[in-house]
Formats: structure tokens, C-alpha cells, sequence
């Protein structure tokens, strides 16, 4: 195993279903490095408890085929999906906001009411912008801030 950080692995961040794999630049992978200690790392330990990887670094190939948006942040290594075991979506990415430095953060795939439905979408890149957004499950549009229903 190849390790990004103390608690992350170039394996979990890198892994997927979709034939041929994930090959990635030295850049991609020095990017993937920066979100470990700049993003999950203080994650881990503000919660204490393990961050799951849904999805690091994604090729062309890999994110053309799970459905990923053409600039996605992950072709890049800048980005990086993953829930908190034992806390909600909702309140990681409402502690992120408040404590982090990040280029986008996205609540996504978010159900009201279900605290354990979705995941963090995070990155981050040279220039952040500090975005925030939220999107939930069966919705297109991202509604601005990190929200608990889409009427804010």
C-alpha cells in the first residue's frame, strides 16, 4: 500500500469497478496528497473515527463511464467524495465550512431527513473559492450553501 497521509492510501483514493483502472500523472497524485492533509486528514481527526472513501481520483476514461461532470475536480485529484462513520453528512460538511479551507464543498446526493443518505463532496485546488452547495438525491440543481432542504 502506497500512503498519501497518515490515514489515507493512494489505493483507496484511486479505487474503482471500471475496467483499466485509474492511471494518474505525478501531478494528479501530488493533488491527491494535498486534499489528504489539507481536507481529510483534519477530518479524521476533529471526528475520530474512520472517513470512507466513495470516490478520490478519477481518469477521463473512469469518470466519462461512473457519469462524472466533464470539468469534474477528480480528473485532477483535487476532489474527493467520502462520509464520516457515525456522523451525519449534513454536520461534516457544515463542520468543514466552518473550519476549513477548501475550493468547493458540496453536500450531495442529500435526502432531508435521513442523516445518512449522500456524501461530502470536497476539494481542493490552488486558488479556493470556498464554494458551498448543496444538491439532494432526485434534484439537478445545486442550491447555494450547505442547506437542510432545498427551501434553505
Amino acid at each position: 500500500m502506497t500512503k498519501l497521509s497518515k490515514h489515507f492510501t493512494l489505493e483507496e483514493l484511486t479505487r474503482t469497478s471500471v475496467p483499466d483502472g485509474n492511471v494518474l500523472s505525478a501531478e494528479a497524485l501530488e493533488c491527491l496528497r494535498t486534499v489528504c492533509s489539507s481536507v481529510l486528514e483534519p477530518v479524521r481527526e476533529h471526528y475520530g473515527r474512520p472517513v470512507l472513501i466513495h470516490s478520490g481520483y478519477r481518469s477521463a476514461a473512469v469518470n466519462k463511464a461512473v457519469g462524472g461532470s466533464p470539468s469534474s475536480q477528480h480528473m485532477k485529484g483535487e476532489a474527493v467524495d467520502f462520509h464520516v462513520s457515525g456522523h451525519t453528512v449534513y454536520d461534516v460538511a457544515v463542520w468543514i465550512s466552518d473550519n476549513l479551507d477548501y475550493d468547493q464543498l458540496i453536500l450531495e446526493n442529500f435526502v432531508p431527513g435521513i442523516g445518512a443518505s449522500g456524501w461530502v463532496h470536497c476539494s481542493f485546488a490552488r486558488r479556493n473559492r470556498g464554494n458551498d452547495l448543496t444538491k439532494f438525491r432526485g434534484s439537478k440543481i445545486y442550491y447555494p450553501g450547505i442547506v437542510l432542504s432545498p427551501q434553505g
